[in-house]
């Protein structure tokens, strides 16, 4: 009896110790007061600590305050319930970064009292964005589809409308009647611009893919908005070799990317600043970055950065931004931006070179 006794302990050791969900027991010293017991080897590969290092500690020590009493939090309420609890909860880790559990929390009783808990945290990050991803792929295919009624139904009385204007402006002979005519002229060149935006994030257009060189396109980009930028005492830094591998792509959609992606940066500057556009080859890809000095965003604004109709622009329609992250990924490249407010935004595109 022993012998098996023994046997059964080793094979939960074993389980214990192999398996890939982060395991970890705490024993309950009082309702504020915590200490780590026993934990797993995945959970010690996760925080890169040893088993002497870890033991004892009270969690809050081991997690730094702010964690630990995010944690210390659902301990109380597994005790307070005095039964299994189950959430969904996000941790830093030093090298990881910020990850999300699917966590179950068990309260051990013992004489009416919880002694332990024991907790089983799963690794949900993975499924929780491809999950945030299919989101925003239906909220595109929504919006792409009333992009197109929408636009239908504008250009019809638009441009009636725009007739009318043509006929007051070669009839009218009054200096502020013209004026007003102008700033209308003006208004329903805007109104066809954002129908342009609608029906490209609406039906894909014909794609002609060949092998193209970065450096080419970047120079004819910046060449053609460098005199926006002069006009607004913005510099744009080229930081690019003057050859650089080709990737297998589609010329003018990179175009408007990096169009969008530049007079961004001028919007954000406003006037008199500097906005380096930065190319490089690494191991399987090349690297493009849209840096600016301007006025940086917040974190609440980055995250719905690049949601359809979302803008940080007077007026803008967020179709911009969209339409470039939906050209990116069609060249199976990624999109990334970082900001800190008052310091400036970096934007950087991978697209993987042509084989």
């Amino acid at each position: 009896m022993e012998k098996g006794s023994e046997l059964k302990e080793a094979s939960l050791d074993i389980i214990f110790h192999h398996i890939s969900d982060l395991i970890f027991q705490i024993k309950v010293i009082d309702v504020h007061h915590y200490e780590i017991e026993a934990v797993n080897e995945a959970y010690l590969s996760s925080y890169e600590t040893s088993k002497e290092a870890i033991s004892g500690r009270r969690i809050e020590d081991f997690l730094g305050v702010d964690q630990g009493i995010q944690a210390i939090r659902r301990f109380q309420e597994a005790i307070i319930r005095k039964k299994t609890i189950q959430f969904e909860e996000g941790y830093s880790f030093p090298k990881q970064g910020y990850k999300i559990f699917d966590i179950t929390l068990v309260p051990l009783i013992e004489k009416g009292t919880v002694e332990r808990l024991v907790g089983v945290a799963k690794d949900i990050t993975e499924k929780r964005l491809n999950e945030e991803h299919l989101a925003q792929s239906e909220k595109l295919s929504i919006v792409g589809q009333l992009a197109a009624g929408i636009a239908h139904e504008l250009r019809n009385p638009l441009t009636s409308l725009k007739g009318f204007l043509k006929l007051i402006q070669f009839r009218n002979t009054d200096q502020d009647i013209d004026r007003y005519v102008q700033v209308m002229d003006s208004e329903f060149h805007r109104i066809e611009q954002i129908i342009d935006e609608f029906l490209i994030l609406a039906k894909p257009t014909k794609s002609h893919f060949q092998n193209n060189h970065i450096h080419h396109i970047l120079d004819e980009v910046i060449e053609l908005l460098s005199g926006q930028a002069n006009m607004k005492s913005i510099i744009l830094k080229k930081e690019y070799p003057s050859f650089l591998p080709p990737i297998y792509s589609e010329c003018n959609q990179l175009k408007q990317v990096f169009i969008n992606l530049i007079k961004n940066a001028m919007d954000a500057i406003g006037e008199e600043g500097e906005i380096t556009i930065k190319a490089k080859e690494l191991t399987q890809h090349l690297q493009i970055q849209v840096i600016d000095n301007g006025g940086g965003i917040t974190d609440e604004e980055l995250e719905k950065l690049g949601s359809p109709f979302f803008t940080t622009k007077k007026n803008g329609t967020g179709l911009g931004l969209t339409i470039c992250k939906r050209i990116v990924k069609k060249h199976k490249g990624t999109f990334t931006v970082e900001s800190n407010e008052g310091k400036g935004t970096t934007i950087t595109l991978n697209f993987p070179k042509s084989v």
